[in-house]
């Protein structure tokens, strides 16, 4: 049994426990059971906090021991609560019409237990993926309510992937070995695409429950550096990569990945300026000065404008701009605005407040557009247009991603970390666990 996020309040997840101890009570007075056996999959948070034990291990033997019982022998994995040994003996009904415990010998499954009289008990009712177990023995409880505002993709124990709401509260955990190093956000909102690990898994957006893995590997040495989830299903997944050695421009490819397919879409000489529905923007060529665009359908490129700088661009909600940063090691860096109805495009920029500055541009339902710099190497500001600063406010952060009006990031202690635009302050908005990396927001 996967735990899912049901919203459950915690009284009557303790009233699921206390309907399950009943149970195991009656079957140690020798109490008539009922026809049949039917209950909720457990919260593992919950249960762990009021279960007289817990462990992680596999069946190796069974012995009837009458009146309708059976106890159970299992090698312990890990004895995640209460005084249990290498090896566990557990009283259960003998069969699962009576919520006795399902399992076969070697499998191996998490289990809650109750102790009565010096003995273990536990029913089906109380047993759940081992994963999930060890989950409740690492992580804090979800404490999150309401629908999904950000992912946050990183390392956290037994996790790879948060889901939070809007206060930065946990949702759920996205279960895993490894970390994940890409996310994409399925068109729908209803799944979420992670890479990470050399595979890419298909998660629940709400639940961050595996729908489906699908392992794969790049040829050339190349290394995913951005992925796009392009249909509702996730049965479509763009990744776009790079040689894996050196810094050049070299060896670049988009692929898709359909099923366990691997097609090329566009290889070449570029670094990856953008991927966006339908579309990839590429700074392409030995020096990466000339913006192209790549139909990622027909793998078709398109000039763009020659750029005498190297930015990043997103383009707005028209698709008739782009904006982003130019990173430059001795002059300042630079915002630039592309404008897409001409043809060359045309370029402006403006300059910040020192070289080597790096951040995110994000364009606002005003049409304006948010800076935030990496780790205050500037303050964040909002532009206009013309690229006048209309307003500005101390951001020290890494990777962030907008929510509606609010900006959030991950500082350099691992916080989540938010401000209100146009003007901040910038806030703490909670310690995230583990070691976190990535964030994207979860909304349109």
């Amino acid at each position: 049994m996967a735990f899912r996020a049901r919203g459950v309040s915690r009284s009557v997840k303790a009233l699921a426990l206390c309907v399950a101890v009943l149970t195991v009570a009656a079957l140690a007075a020798a109490v008539e059971p009922a026809r049949a056996c039917s209950c909720v999959p457990p919260d593992p948070w919950s249960f762990l906090e009021q279960a007289d034990g817990a462990f992680v291990g596999r069946l190796v033997s069974r012995r009837e021991s009458g009146e309708g019982r059976a106890v159970l022998s299992f090698s312990v994995e890990r004895a995640v609560k209460g005084k249990i040994g290498a090896t566990v003996e557990v009283e259960t009904a003998n069969n699962g019409s009576v919520c006795g415990i399902e399992t076969s010998v070697g499998r191996r499954i998490g289990l809650f237990l109750v102790r009565e009289g010096g003995k273990w008990f536990g029913n089906v009712c109380l047993q759940v993926a081992p994963e999930d177990l060890l989950a409740a023995a690492a992580l804090p409880a979800p404490n999150g309510s309401g629908p999904v505002a950000l992912f946050v993709g990183g390392r956290f124990g037994p996790a790879r992937t948060l889901a939070l709401d809007s206060k930065g509260r946990t949702l759920a955990y996205g279960l895993g070995e490894g970390g994940s190093g890409l996310l994409s956000l399925c068109p729908g909102r209803q799944r979420l695409a992670e890479i990470g690990g050399g595979e890419l898994v298909l998660r629940d957006a709400r639940t961050l429950q595996v729908i489906r893995r699908q392992p794969f590997q790049l040829p050339g040495k190349r290394l995913p550096i951005a992925s796009l989830c392009e249909d509702s299903a996730g049965s479509s997944v763009v990744i776009f990569a790079e040689w894996a050695l050196g810094d050049a421009p070299f060896r670049a490819a988009i692929y898709r990945l359909e099923g366990n397919r691997l097609k090329v879409v566009w290889q070449g000489t570029a670094y990856l300026s953008s991927l966006n529905p339908g579309i990839a923007y590429l700074r392409a060529g030995a020096a990466a000065n000339r913006l192209v665009s790549v139909d990622l359908r027909t793998g078709r490129v398109v000039p763009i404008a020659w750029l005498p700088l190297n930015p990043s661009l997103v383009p707005d909600a028209t698709g008739k701009r782009l904006a982003g940063v130019a990173y430059q090691l001795v002059a300042r860096s630079r915002v630039v605005l592309v404008d897409l109805t001409t043809r060359p495009a045309k370029v402006r920029s403006s300059p910040l407040a020192a070289p080597e500055v790096a951040g995110d541009v994000f364009w606002l339902p005003s049409g304006r557009l948010l800076f935030v710099p990496w780790y205050g190497r500037d303050t964040a500001r909002v532009l206009d247009l013309t690229l006048r600063t209309r307003s500005r406010f101390r951001w020290i952060a890494g990777g962030s991603t907008l929510v509606g009006t609010t900006v959030f990031g991950i500082d350099r202690g691992g916080r989540l970390v938010s401000a209100r635009l146009p003007t901040g302050p910038q806030r703490l908005v909670r310690r995230l666990p583990g070691q976190p990396h990535l964030i994207v927001s979860a909304t349109p």
